[in-house]
C-alpha cells in the first residue's frame, strides 16, 4: 500500500470523508444488526452517521487515512469523555433501526470506565483497503495523540478478529462482554492505559 497520510479530517473535506465512512462502516458487525438488510443498509448507514460524523469532524475527533492523491480509504472517531456518556433518550419512533441503535448505545454507555479518556467508537477501512495497514496506521496515530495528553482510550471490539487486532496493539479486555439483545453481537470492552 502507498504512503498513507494519518490526520483529522476538517470541516471542508465532510462531503468527502461521509461517502468513504458509509461504505466502510457499513458491513461492520454492529451496522449489520442495527440494520439486518443488506439493500438497505448503506442508507440506513449514511443516514445514522450525517450529522454524528459531522459533529466529529468539527470538533476534529474523526482522524481518516488519506492516499498520497488525498482519496479517504479508512476513518475512526475518537472522542473524548470525562466519564460515562450520556445516557440517550428512548427514541420516539417505533422503527427497529432506531430501538436497535438505543439497545446500543445503552448498553454500551453503562460499560465506560468512569474516568477521563478517550472512546475509539469506531474504525474501519473500505472492504478493497481492509488488511493493508490502514486501520493499524490510524490506531497508532490515535494511540500517540491520547498518550501525549496522559489519557487511556476504551473501545468495544465487535468481532473476535477485531478484539485480536486491538490485543496487538496492547488493548485489555476490560470486563465482561456486552451481549446485545435479539441475536445481536457480542462487544468485547477494551482498555489501553497509553504509557
Amino acid at each position: 500500500m502507498p504512503r498513507l497520510t494519518i490526520r483529522p479530517s476538517g470541516p471542508p473535506e465532510f462531503d468527502a470523508v461521509l461517502p468513504m465512512c458509509v461504505e466502510a462502516f457499513a458491513d461492520e458487525a454492529v451496522s449489520a444488526w442495527v440494520e439486518p438488510e443488506p439493500e438497505r443498509r448503506h442508507e440506513r448507514t449514511r443516514e445514522l452517521f450525517t450529522s454524528s460524523l459531522r459533529a466529529a469532524v468539527d470538533a476534529g475527533q474523526l482522524v481518516v487515512a488519506f492516499l498520497p492523491g488525498g482519496e479517504p480509504v479508512a476513518g475512526s472517531v475518537w472522542a473524548d469523555l470525562d466519564g460515562a456518556p450520556p445516557v440517550p433518550e428512548l427514541p420516539d419512533d417505533d422503527r427497529p433501526v432506531s430501538r436497535r441503535l438505543f439497545a446500543v448505545l445503552s448498553a454500551t454507555g453503562s460499560r465506560h470506565p468512569a474516568v477521563p479518556h478517550v472512546y475509539l467508537s469506531a474504525m474501519a477501512a473500505l472492504p478493497r483497503h481492509r488488511g493493508h495497514g490502514a486501520g493499524a496506521a490510524i490506531l497508532r496515530y490515535g494511540l500517540d495523540r491520547a498518550r501525549d495528553r496522559g489519557l487511556p482510550v476504551y473501545l468495544e471490539a465487535s468481532t473476535p478478529r477485531n478484539q485480536r487486532f486491538y490485543a496487538r496493539h496492547g488493548f485489555q479486555d476490560h470486563g465482561e462482554p456486552v451481549r446485545l439483545p435479539d441475536g445481536g453481537p457480542v462487544l468485547q470492552p477494551m482498555w489501553h492505559g497509553t504509557q
